[in-house]
C-alpha cells in the first residue's frame, strides 16, 4: 500500500522541479551554454577597417568572452561579455571580407557562430607628405639612403627610388631604407623618393639629394676569395636552388661583395652580400653553373662551379 501512495509523490516532485525551472529561470543542459551573438552586423567600413557590433548579451551571469575573427589574413580578437563592438584594421582595399563571432565561457562551452561579410572601400587619397631622405654609408660602387614615411591613411606603403629623374625600382611593403648598387666610382647622382599606397595614389616628391660615391680604392688589386660549397638543388621543371659560403675580401665587407650567377656561360642573376638562395633554371643536360666574387674596386674572383644534370 505504501508503494500506491508514493508514486504520485515523485510524480509531483518532478512536477514541482520543472515548474520552478520555467518560473525562476533556472539552468538545465541547453541553457548552459554560451547565446549566440545577437544581431552581428557591420557598422562602418574604410578601405582598411570594417567596424562590427552586435547586441548586448542577455545573460546577466556566468563569464564568458566573444572570439572574433574572419577570412583572408584577418587578425582575431578576444573580447569581454561587456563588448558590443570591434574594429578590424590593418585590412586591404577593395577586397572581399568575412567575419565571424562565437561566445565561450571558463568551462569551454560553446556558442553558435554568427557571420556576416562586406568588401572593404577603393583607397582614392593620396600620401599627404613627401619622404625626407637621408644619405648614409658612401662607397665607390654603393649608397646606403633612408627616408621618412609618407603621412597616409592606410598602413601600407611602397616606396619608388629615382636616381637622376629616372625610376630606378621599387621597395616592399614598409621599408625605409635601400642601398643603392650599380654605381660608378667618382660620380654624382641625384635621388629622390616617392611614397605610394594599395589603391596606386602617389606622394608628393622628396627634395632632391646629391649623392658622390668615392673613387675606386688604388690599392685594392686583390680580388675577394672564391665561393665555397656551392650546391644546387634541382625541381622538376628545372628550377634550381643555388646556395654557397661567402667570400671574404681584403679591403671590403662581405654585405658589399657582389656574386654573379652564370648557368652555361649565360649570366642569369646578381646578389650583394648573400650566400643565396639564388634561383635559376637548368637546362635539359648536363649543365655547368657558375658563381663568381666581386669587391667594389671592380676585382672579380675565379669561378665556383659546380655540374648538374638535368
Amino acid at each position: 500500500m505504501n508503494t500506491t501512495l508514493q508514486a504520485p509523490c515523485f510524480v509531483r516532485t518532478g512536477a514541482i522541479a520543472l515548474a520552478l525551472t520555467m518560473i525562476l529561470g533556472l539552468p538545465i543542459a541547453s541553457e548552459a551554454r554560451p547565446k549566440t551573438p545577437a544581431n552581428f552586423r557591420v557598422t562602418a567600413r574604410t578601405a582598411y577597417t570594417v567596424t562590427v557590433a552586435w547586441d548586448p548579451s542577455t545573460v546577466k551571469s556566468g563569464n564568458f568572452n566573444y572570439y572574433l575573427s574572419g577570412a583572408y589574413h584577418v587578425t582575431p580578437a578576444i573580447l569581454p561579455k561587456t563588448a558590443t563592438s570591434h574594429t578590424f584594421t590593418a585590412l586591404h582595399p577593395g577586397n572581399e571580407y568575412w567575419f565571424f563571432i562565437y561566445a565561450k565561457d571558463a568551462a569551454g562551452s560553446y556558442s553558435g557562430t554568427a557571420s556576416v561579410s562586406t568588401r572593404t572601400l577603393l583607397d582614392t587619397t593620396p600620401p599627404s607628405t613627401a619622404p625626407v631622405v637621408s644619405v648614409g654609408e658612401v662607397g665607390s660602387t654603393y649608397a646606403k639612403i633612408s627616408w621618412t614615411y609618407a603621412q597616409d591613411d592606410g598602413p601600407y606603403q611602397f616606396y619608388e627610388i629615382w636616381i637622376n629623374g629616372i625610376h630606378s625600382f621599387d621597395t616592399g611593403t614598409n621599408i625605409s631604407s635601400t642601398t643603392l648598387r650599380f654605381l660608378q666610382p667618382a660620380t654624382t647622382y641625384t635621388v629622390q623618393v616617392r611614397a605610394y599606397d594599395y589603391g596606386q595614389n602617389r606622394s608628393p616628391f622628396s627634395n632632391p639629394v646629391a649623392v658622390t660615391t668615392l673613387p675606386r680604392n688604388p690599392n685594392d688589386t686583390t680580388p675577394p676569395t672564391v665561393p665555397a660549397n656551392l650546391s644546387a638543388d634541382t625541381f622538376g621543371d628545372g628550377e634550381t636552388h643555388l646556395r654557397w659560403t661567402q667570400s671574404t675580401d681584403d679591403f671590403d665587407a662581405q654585405s658589399n661583395i657582389r656574386y654573379d650567377v652564370y648557368v652555361n656561360g649565360v649570366w642569369q642573376d646578381v646578389l650583394f652580400g648573400s650566400g643565396g638562395p639564388s634561383i635559376v633554371y637548368a637546362d635539359r643536360g648536363e649543365n655547368l653553373i657558375e658563381v663568381t666574387a666581386t669587391d667594389t674596386a671592380g676585382n672579380t674572383s675565379a669561378p665556383a662551379t659546380v655540374r648538374l644534370v638535368f
